[in-house]
């Protein structure tokens, strides 16, 4: 393996000048840990900010602090604090931190900022370059280093170049305000794999690239001219062993035993955070004022622990936040305490590793409710904290952690009443619920650590980009057929997908008459009732269907083309959507007049999706009126993000976010040593794509498609399923 590059705009070592002497400390935040195993090794090199303007280095002290880094395998970037203060608080953080977070930009002039971004892009290209050689590795990392990655491939086309966002990627329409949107995203594209946290994110950065007319977009990827670009989610972890053997150790113990005398009698709330606009530090207070307004046998109860850790305190918003946030904590105390209670503890600091680590262990909740976050690494530090599964994690909907902890008590920040009541839930749970909870997303983050996460993008930066190719699907029998039953029977653990129309039930007129026959419902108890079997059904039908169809059944339902899904187990659906519904009006209108000009054509409202059926009609009529839907629609799609998804004689418009095989993902991260994932239409060609090599997947009738095999017909369907179910 050749050398490892890793490029940030600070180093995991930092340096400063106290009484004109050099001392070296480590930066705070988890990279550091997982990719340390990349750059400690004789062939790794970190190159980055190292934390200090050169005014105030002499060239000495230049000379000093390189020879000292490249003891820590780490290479310095030197920045004078013009460019610091143009590149870093300016582009960085004025315009692209709340840009990307779906925030108002409120720096207007943006052009000698611009330059300066790009001049600092430049640098760290430049100190690339001269510290690699060709055929080396190089991963960049993001928001203030966007162009570097087309810096790199204009001097070495032949490296392997990835790129990771550490923060959220926004709808197309809102990454569109900027003038520098096209330059950025080329920027990153210079990538041979452009990782973000989450799939909202990814289909945003696609659906930018599409509209902007960069390349050609296909399922997780960008053909450009000469090449093609990778771009999946990584959700980024914890080095979970660190929290959870902390709890144990003798410094954090001390702390502990502390902090029970502190609060004893107490239920503590707690929130760790940068202070950052994109955090909702103001709204979590005021949410905590409402809950005491409202309960006042909670006074003297409870104590909500806010530590806000400094952060660009030179910058006009934060100072403004700072002063709003500590208005808020006087306000509050001054309100409801008393002589022997402070309903708010509020820090403006950091803490040592033992005493935050401490203060996890006590808190009864962690109320974790940013406006938007691309991941937040707190949340999971709380939970690998909790060796007793004593707390709870309240947790906002919009952070990118809430795609993996689902057993958290979601909340949505721009709803005030669900932060009230998302604390109330959280003080009220049974502590037989909590532990449920808490363990379950515990054995999901001890297995999805953050050296997962570094070896996982690594591991697919290195692999070759396959070329799509029209797939011929083979016809599943004989040894294919036969590969199969070995693999089922050989099978400990494995996962079923099935689409419902066409696959389980032959295609009806009208929706309602296709209800499951009782042959369909015995043999998917005859699957289900085999414990190594994790069946899911994945349907366009709404959840009334699903649920009177199989809900009694021991399965997993995904309604609407995954828009909503409801567990084996669980009585309660889940939506994967955060889309608004302002455009359901534009568009029902827009199908009930096609309907009137097509006689047979017919509407279907669900929950997040509008249908136009045409199975009834006239050919002529409704293939002419098609060309109309779509044309008129078009507008309506760009302005909401929405998508088209097209299946036998159906057109349905749902928001862009709402994928099949966004779905599936859920539960292809377990690991199953055995999936079939069979399908009909073109809705389902995204979960061919999605399952992972040695899978079988199985389209049903004709059709190009990406599935490896295929079966003629709904009879056959059951035909295999019966046989693997004997």
């Amino acid at each position: 393996m050749g050398k490892t590059i890793i490029v940030s705009n600070r180093l995991p070592v930092s340096v400063k000048k106290v009484d004109g002497k050099l001392e070296y400390y480590p930066s705070v935040g988890g990279l550091a840990t997982g990719l340390s195993s990349y750059t400690q090794s004789g062939s790794g090199l970190w190159i980055g900010w190292p934390g200090i303007p050169s005014e105030e280095l002499t060239e000495k002290d230049r000379r000093d602090i390189t020879r000292e880094l490249r003891k820590h395998r780490c290479f310095p970037v030197f920045l004078d604090k013009a460019l610091l203060n143009d590149f870093y608080n300016g582009y960085s953080n004025d315009v692209l931190w709340p840009l990307l977070h779906t925030l108002p930009v409120e720096r207007t002039e943006t052009d000698r900022l611009w330059k300066a971004y790009k001049n600092a892009n430049a640098l760290f290209a430049d100190a690339v370059l001269h510290q690699s050689k060709p055929g080396n590795t190089i991963w960049v990392h993001d928001y203030q280093l966007l162009l570097v990655p087309e810096l790199l491939r204009i001097q070495r086309p032949k490296d392997k170049i990835g790129f990771f966002l550490h923060i959220p990627f926004p709808e197309a329409k809102t990454i569109h305000t900027s003038k520098h949107a096209a330059k950025l995203l080329r920027g990153v594209l210079g990538a041979d794999l452009v990782g973000l946290h989450t799939t909202n994110y990814t289909e945003n950065f696609l659906s930018a690239c599409r509209q902007l007319n960069i390349g050609v977009v296909g399922p997780k990827q960008v053909a450009l001219s000469y090449r093609t670009v990778r771009v999946a989610d990584f959700p980024m972890g914890i080095d979970y062993d660190k929290f959870s053997s902390a709890t144990k150790g003798r410094s954090v113990s001390a702390e502990y035993q502390k902090l029970l005398w502190k609060y004893r009698g107490r239920k503590v709330i707690l929130a760790i955070d940068r202070l950052d606009p994109t955090k909702g530090l103001a709204e979590r207070l005021k949410a905590y004022q409402t809950l005491l307004k409202e309960n006042p046998a909670l006074h003297s109860k409870v104590t909500f622990v806010m530590l806000a850790m400094p952060s660009r305190t030179e910058i006009p918003a934060y100072i403004r936040l700072k002063a709003q946030v500590e208005k808020l904590v006087k306000t509050i105390n001054k309100t409801y305490g008393n002589a022997h209670w402070e309903p708010v503890e509020y820090m403006f600091q950091t803490l040592p590793f033992a005493e935050f680590s401490a203060l996890y262990r006590r808190a009864d909740v962690a109320f974790i409710a940013p406006i938007r976050d691309g991941m937040n690494l707190v949340a999971k530090e709380y939970l690998a904290s909790k060796p007793q599964q004593d707390g709870i994690l309240v947790l906002s909907e919009t952070a990118g952690a809430a795609q993996e902890l689902k057993d958290a008590i979601m909340v949505n920040p721009r709803k005030p009443r669900t932060l009230v009541q998302g604390l109330t839930d959280a003080l009220t749970m049974p502590p037989s619920e909590l532990k449920r909870r808490v363990k379950s997303m515990q054995k999901h983050l001890e297995t999805h650590t953050v050296d997962k996460w570094a070896d996982t993008f690594m591991d697919t930066l290195r692999k070759p980009v396959s070329v799509p190719l029209p797939n011929i699907a083979g016809s599943l029998r004989g040894n294919s057929l036969q590969s199969l039953f070995e693999d089922y029977r050989g099978a400990r653990r494995r996962l079923i997908i099935l689409d419902y129309d066409g696959v389980l039930q032959a295609l009806a007129r009208r929706p309602h008459e296709a209800k499951p026959s009782h042959e369909t419902i015995d043999l998917l108890q005859k699957l289900t009732s085999d414990p190594a079997n994790n069946v899911i059904i994945i349907s366009g039908r709404d959840r009334i269907d699903m649920t009177e169809w199989f809900g009694r059944l021991p399965l997993t339902m995904a309604a609407e083309h995954g828009a909503l899904f409801r567990k084996h187990g669980q009585k309660k659906w889940v939506k994967t959507t955060y889309a608004n519904r302002e455009w359901r009006k534009k568009v029902d209108t827009l199908f009930r007049y096609f309907a009137l000009e097509t006689p047979g054509a017919f509407i279907e409202q669900k929950e997040w999706c509008i249908a136009w059926h045409y199975r009834g009609a006239s050919p002529f009529y409704a293939q002419k009126n098609l060309v109309g839907i779509r044309r008129l629609l078009k507008p309506i799609i760009a302005r909401y993000g929405l998508q088209i998804r097209e299946g036998h004689k159906v057109l349905e418009v749902i928001p862009g976010d709402v994928s099949k095989g966004t779905i599936i993902r859920e539960w292809l991260i377990h690991n199953h040593d055995f999936v079939l994932c069979i399908g009909d239409d073109q809705t389902d060609e995204v979960m061919f794509r999605e399952v992972p090599p040695g899978s079988y997947s199985v389209k049903v009738g004709p059709g190009r498609t990406a599935a490896a095999y295929r079966l003629p017909s709904v009879s056959s369907v059951h035909k295999l399923l019966n046989q693997l179910s004997s």
